[in-house]
């Protein structure tokens, strides 16, 4: 492994970070922010909860000595906080991205600047890539769903930026993909226990190394039958048979040729166990509540676990906009009802 890039300024020509700023933000927030009925607002983005559930992750550190950093250095047994969620869409029977937030307490070592001390939080996604693996793609991508009333499956489409000037030959080929293996995922999984969930993006391992994770569900749990309509009431039927068990599991870089940025060929090494996520059975109506109240943002982080890439960056503006928007907190909730 070697070491990730230094944490230099962005180059705005290629991250206009500085450029787009507080305007990018502004506009994500009048589009997907816009305060309900009661005067709350929603989160930015995945403000679709299907459940908050409490559960451990236990770290069993791996036998390879250049993975054992941060969390993963010593064997350890956390307090888990789960948010099962979808990304734009309110209707489960749409297609659309699912994700998994974990949000861990008494983490020792360093944190990020403006993290809660002691807690580790861990974003993914039920998809391989993003619709937009650029800043300027992503800026893009939004602008094309800027002021939309209503988010619709066909307004997420976002032809203009789909296929640029209307022309076929000017398709981007990985939205698109990003899109069908969505839909796919959708076809394929009707239960939030059989997903696999991505981090897409990379984050540092310990000083000198970077990783990407995922969180795989451990095979027993996909056997089990699915009963409901909801993704939630699909969850309870699981925790009902008992608890959800996850692998953990992260992908260290192998060398500067696999790019801290999306835009690079995908990395080639293996996956390697860590810990495991288990959820014990409780009530998925009653945890909705908890996950209004919470904050979760990559960059609430050990340090030794940084976010790294210029999505990321992007990230900790958008996360930090949307939780202080809601008056939410980053803190682990002191609330343990099940």
């Amino acid at each position: 492994m070697t070491p990730p890039e230094s944490r230099a300024p962005t180059d705005t020509s290629a991250c206009p970070l500085d450029a787009v700023g507080d305007s990018f933000v502004a506009m994500m927030q009048r589009t997907f922010q816009r305060p309900r009925p009661d005067g709350s607002r929603p989160r930015i983005l995945h403000d679709k909860a299907h459940a908050c559930l409490t559960g451990t992750f236990t770290v069993v550190p791996p036998a390879d000595p250049a993975l054992r950093h941060g969390l993963f250095a010593q064997p350890g047994r956390y307090d888990a906080l789960v948010r099962f969620s979808s990304g734009l869409l309110a209707e489960d029977r749409h297609p659309d991205s699912r994700g998994m937030a974990i949000k861990l307490r008494g983490v020792p070592g360093d944190v990020c600047d403006g993290a809660p001390d002691g807690q580790q939080d861990f974003l993914m996604i039920n998809a391989t890539t993003l619709p937009a693996a650029t800043v300027p793609d992503s800026v893009a991508f939004f602008q094309a769903l800027d002021g939309i009333k209503r988010v619709t499956p066909l307004r997420l489409m976002a032809s203009s930026y789909l296929m640029p000037g209307f022309r076929p030959w000017r398709i981007r080929w990985d939205c698109l993909a990003s899109m069908l293996s969505v839909a796919l995922d959708h076809v394929r999984h009707r239960n939030l226990a059989d997903m696999t969930y991505h981090s897409i993006v990379p984050y540092r391992l310990g000083d000198g190394g970077a990783m990407s994770f995922q969180c795989r569900p451990v095979s027993p749990a996909i056997k089990r039958r699915s009963r409901g309509r909801s993704f939630g009431e699909r969850l309870q039927s699981r925790l009902d048979d008992g608890p959800i068990l996850f692998d953990f599991l992260i992908r260290a870089r192998q060398n500067d040729a696999e790019s801290l940025e999306l835009t690079g060929p995908p990395w080639t090494g293996p996956y390697h166990r860590v810990a495991q996520l288990a959820l014990p059975p409780q009530s998925v109506r009653d945890t909705i509540d908890r996950g209004e109240r919470v904050a979760f943002s990559p960059w609430n982080a050990l340090r030794a676990h940084e976010p790294l890439g210029a999505i990321n960056d992007l990230r900790r503006r958008i996360y930090a906009a949307s939780a202080s928007a809601r008056g939410a907190d980053a803190t682990f909730p002191t609330d343990r009802a099940r």
